[in-house]
């Protein structure tokens, strides 16, 4: 079995979940002001971070902002200074920074001297219950359609259907359906020119016909990338920057009141590609990989008639996209939040102002790609004898577990070292639950059905 994707590219990064660019999208975290840090050598010391943080939320003049710029650039921000005096008064103070005010318009915050809050309960919660509900869904949607088409086939036929006769029934009675559509389209057109007339019917007729020899494991990933088609498109058009990134990029920092949005955004940003090569790669990848991890789910108990199990692929991917949002946001609340904090109000702070920012940016990120290494991991895992090519060089074949662990590896040690041009957090949580539905996913999807009362298969004697 040969699976060729844009995944396995040049350094096994391409298709990744990327960060959206600084420069354009996302003011970095700027330095306190002047206010907020005078005499932190000595308090710091003294009390702890701790006690300088609750200070710093204390003072009306504090200010600390993450938030997205407009178009324009930036203001840039000056090198800290640090002055030195002679005088035996300013000897004994020898060491304290003073930083320049900075007057910086804070976009994100709830309010003034807002500072960012821990974003862990809710997120985690969010995830549980929409998960549930996806699957839920998936599983009572896949019994009423079964059972429906296994009703037109008892018509003729004493004992329940295998899977292969219920698809060849539903397909010949939308074929018959369609063709019915045909003829009532004729007798609506009949007063239009014959040449639209005949443009309409063949536009139709040619949709249908792709619909009906379209396979199952086809029409999963032409879901998901007609879903994210319109998206893309919509981040072309300038006047919907704001709201595509205020409504399809995750920004794992909250501020008061901010949840809501950032657990909504988790989902949505899974569909969200800003850039071409972004877009076209992950495509590339959805459609290479879809098909395979779609024909591991179809193998499911053979007790249950199955119609078809799109609905469980489109669950499956929209809770892989949203676990890989997940780790990410933990990941930045948990670990890379404090240890900036921490970096900002440490007293023996003495880079400048603006490459510390840079250098602990944290961005806001978009893409399927963390549903898609768990698709990659799956798929890895159900089919290990397969191998996979290189997009820009086809003839250099290697063994899919061999791809899959190099890319992993690859993550982590962009986690390690806190590489920032992709979210490699996100990869890695996506690839985790892809192991995690390979081996227990499958059967829990089948129990649910089972438990929802699904159609069982009565056996021939």
């Amino acid at each position: 079995m040969l699976l060729r994707s844009g995944l396995l590219a040049v350094g096994l990064s391409l298709g990744a979940r990327t960060p959206v660019p600084a420069a354009s999208v996302l003011r970095p975290l700027r330095a306190p002001c002047a206010n907020m840090l005078r005499n932190l050598s000595t308090q710091s010391a003294r009390k702890g971070p701790s006690s300088v943080v609750s200070q710093l939320r204390a003072q009306p003049g504090a200010s600390f902002g993450l938030g997205f710029t407009s178009s324009r650039s930036a203001p840039s921000l000056r090198a800290t200074g640090r002055t030195f005096s002679s005088s035996s008064a300013v000897l004994q103070r020898l060491g304290r920074i003073r930083p320049k005010r900075i007057a910086i318009p804070i976009q994100g915050a709830a309010e003034a001297g807002a500072l960012p809050e821990p974003s862990i309960v809710v997120p985690i919660m969010f995830s549980i219950v929409f998960s549930l509900l996806a699957f839920a869904f998936a599983a009572w949607y896949t019994n009423q359609e079964t059972a429906y088409w296994i009703s037109q086939v008892k018509s003729y036929s004493l004992f329940t259907p295998s899977n292969g006769e219920i698809n060849r029934t539903k397909r010949r009675t939308l074929a018959a359906e369609a063709q019915q559509t045909v003829e009532e389209l004729k007798e609506k057109l009949s007063g239009l020119p014959h040449g639209l007339q005949v443009f309409i019917l063949r536009t139709y007729i040619m949709v249908k016909e792709w619909q009906l020899n379209q396979s199952p494991a086809e029409r999963g990933p032409a879901i998901l990338f007609g879903i994210m088609i319109p998206v893309f498109l919509a981040w072309q058009i300038r006047r919907n920057q704001p709201f595509m990134r205020k409504w399809f990029t995750h920004f794992p920092v909250v501020f008061r009141g901010g949840e809501p949005r950032s657990c909504t955004t988790m989902l949505t940003s899974v569909v969200s590609h800003k850039d071409l090569w972004h877009f076209v790669f992950n495509g590339v990848a959805l459609i290479s990989f879809g098909n395979a991890a779609y024909v591991y789910m179809a193998q499911n108990d053979y007790s249950l008639p199955t119609c078809d199990d799109v609905p469980q692929f489109l669950a499956f991917f929209a809770v892989a996209g949203l676990a890989a949002s997940l780790g990410s946001h933990l990941y930045t609340n948990v670990v890379r939040l404090p240890r900036l904090m921490r970096a900002l109000l440490s007293p023996a702070r003495l880079s400048p102002a603006n490459a510390l920012a840079a250098h602990n940016a944290i961005l806001p990120s978009l893409g399927a790609s963390g549903a898609i290494y768990a698709m990659l991991s799956m798929v890895a895992l159900a089919f290990p004898n397969s191998h996979v090519s290189i997009i820009f060089l086809p003839f250099i074949q290697i063994p899919i577990g061999v791809g899959v662990a190099g890319m992993i590896a690859l993550d982590v040690v962009g986690i390690l070292r806190g590489w920032k041009m992709f979210d490699h957090v996100a990869h890695f949580c996506g690839a985790m639950f892809g192991v995690f539905y390979f081996y227990v996913g499958r059967e829990w999807f089948n129990w649910l059905r089972d438990q929802m009362g699904a159609v069982k298969r009565t056996w021939r004697t």
